[in-house]
């Protein structure tokens, strides 16, 4: 009777977390992706090739957010699975929530990699906006070849024994290995390459402070100081979006890990209610990777605070004809320029 009691407890808070805690994620990624996406295009920001890739990522994480997120509060939430019904839509979920979230993390991987390539002076035209567009249709392309077997060999499997319905892949050694490509290319290989990059990243700019060579050209250097500025803050926003990848996966990248390794191991009704409920919150938290960076962007880098007011402005402006912030030349450049850069340029006619 305990153990029953315990399994349908279990099952119990595992049907009201699916169903009530993803939709925080939902609403506040939105707003944040939302705003990530016109902060991204603003004429200031989006003639860098890093903020194409994060872009990119934010478009990704929206998908993440209105397809996986979405689906999977229909059918564990609600019990309202259509990929039980449909062949068709089985494998179309599969395929969109392996693809989408694939692509909101190696686009960082490639911003951390374009990062480092500015970090030791690369040729020009890896940092240019043109170059991170190509990329980005280069890995979209990658992406989906590699996950295209997706849609011909998953569908509605059922139990030989129980004749219980699943969506997932052909049982056997296809489906050890697609849980294996899964694991690879989005929970494990893409943190590692943003840690190597990024670590590789700020030690090339630890060095080049120090070779730092003082010039007697006050022009060149006060605008210098402000790329310079804005490519910093840059870096600490993506060094902020790695490390939330990082802690959000990584528990996620484990259990698979576990879970790819040990299918066949023969579990209790006890124990399955227990590992779904922990295979549940571990979910939960690896969406908090595709719909918190607003959030933390806005915490790390003042660039971005700034980007954001001007928007806010802009948009309270559309719709009331006045500005709600008093914005002052200082302010403006705050992001990029501090107030001595700034009584540098008055001083020299800038």
């Amino acid at each position: 009777m305990s153990a029953s009691y315990d399994i349908s407890w279990l099952n119990y808070i595992n049907v009201q977390m699916n169903r009530y805690f993803p939709l925080p994620f939902v609403v506040f990624g939105t707003i944040g992706l939302i705003l990530n996406m016109i902060i991204f295009t603003r004429r200031s920001l989006c003639n860098n090739s890093c903020v194409q890739y994060l872009l990119y990522n934010s478009l990704s994480n929206l998908i993440v957010l209105y397809w996986v997120v979405i689906t999977r509060i229909v059918s564990d939430g609600y019990g309202n699975d259509l990929s039980l019904r449909s062949d068709i839509f089985c494998k179309i979920r599969y395929f969109l929530t392996y693809y989408s979230r694939t692509l909101a993390t190696w686009f960082i991987v490639l911003a951390c990699i374009d990062r480092w390539l500015s970090s030791i002076q690369a040729k020009q035209r890896f940092n240019r906006v043109s170059f991170a567009r190509r990329m980005s249709v280069i890995t979209c392309l990658i992406c989906f070849i590699s996950y295209v077997h997706v849609l011909f060999l998953f569908g509605i499997q059922i139990d030989s024994i129980s004749s219980a319905k699943s969506c997932y892949a052909l049982a056997g050694i296809y489906r050890f290995l697609s849980d294996l490509q899964y694991l690879l290319f989005y929970a494990l290989v893409p943190p590692i390459l943003m840690f190597v990059f990024g670590i590789l990243t700020l030690r090339n700019i630890r060095r080049r402070r120090r070779l730092i060579i003082p010039t007697v050209y006050a022009r060149t250097q006060l605008r210098t100081n402000g790329n310079k500025r804005r490519d910093t803050q840059l870096l600490i926003m993506l060094l902020i979006q790695v490390l939330i990848i990082i802690v959000f996966t990584l528990p996620f990248a484990i259990q698979k890990l576990v879970d790819t390794f040990s299918s066949q191991t023969q579990q209790t009704p006890l124990q399955k209610a227990q590992y779904s409920l922990l295979i549940a919150i571990l979910r939960l938290l690896s969406y908090g990777s595709h719909a918190l960076g607003f959030f933390f962007y806005t915490l790390s880098a003042r660039i971005f605070r700034n980007e954001l007011l001007n928007t806010l402005n802009r948009i309270y402006r559309f719709f009331t004809g006045k500005n709600c912030l008093k914005q002052s030349t200082s302010q403006v450049m705050d992001g990029f320029f501090t107030q001595n850069d700034i009584d540098g340029m008055k001083s020299v006619g800038l």
